[in-house]
């Protein structure tokens, strides 16, 4: 997908989880993008899992 400047989307992620995985999670998704300034961008996502 090819965004304009000034355009927006949403992005939905989905996290596969099992009984062994509970407590705090640090995941980080990489959106590459076309933007000299910033060729690669990284979201955090934190989570408390409770299985």
């Amino acid at each position: 997908m090819t965004l304009d400047p000034g355009e927006r989307t949403t992005i939905s992620l989905e996290f596969m989880m099992h009984g062994d995985m509970g407590g705090l999670h640090n995941f980080r998704v990489h959106l590459p993008t076309n933007d000299p300034a910033q060729p690669d961008h990284a979201l955090t996502v934190l989570s408390n899992w409770v299985p």
